[in-house]
């Protein structure tokens, strides 16, 4: 009996703490949508970004072809305007957060979405960026910009996106 208290109150927070935050599409898991661009967390950011960080970088998510980490040639003005960006703000860190469609198994779609990452990365630092700068994460499908199941939808899913770490 005199453990009693101590189990109701071991099983509130199991039972309050056991939610699914992190649901596909839900950015709660990582704060309210203020920590997001395009729906991307952004870790360790501090503070609210920048209205110009924030226009510049909204802009520049970057989509890919089916079962691809090539960059292909319409999205590359995309990153040459991000790669001046971060030149000429030496001081902004990003994140680069890898997408892909709900096809594929969970595994793929992960190593998949990590390879868009580091591909945009790659090339960010080819037009000059600093490397040290940009940091990458791969969310594989739990994180869609689109819920159909559709070309269309996939399209909007198969992205990387840049955000600005703090």
């Amino acid at each position: 009996m005199k453990y009693l208290p101590l189990f109701l109150v071991s099983l509130l927070a199991i039972l309050t703490g056991c939610s699914n935050d992190a649901k596909k599409g839900d950015g709660a898991a990582f704060g309210d949508s203020s920590d997001t661009i395009n729906d991307t967390p952004l870790p360790e950011r501090s503070g609210n970004p920048d209205t110009a960080d924030y226009d510049t970088l909204k802009s520049e998510t970057v989509f890919f072809s089916y079962d691809s980490f090539t960059i292909e040639a319409k999205e590359r003005p995309k990153l040459d305007k991000l790669a001046n960006y971060l030149s000429n703000n030496s001081n902004t860190k990003i994140v680069i957060a890898g997408h892909t469609d709900s096809r594929g198994t969970p595994q793929y779609n992960l190593a998949l979405s990590e390879k868009r990452a580091n591909a945009v990365r790659q090339y960010l630092i080819g037009l000059g960026a600093n490397g040290s700068n940009i940091s990458t994460v791969g969310y594989g499908e739990d994180r869609p910009a689109s819920e159909g199941e559709n070309e269309s939808a996939w399209g909007q899913n198969r992205r990387a996106a840049p955000g600005i770490l703090r």
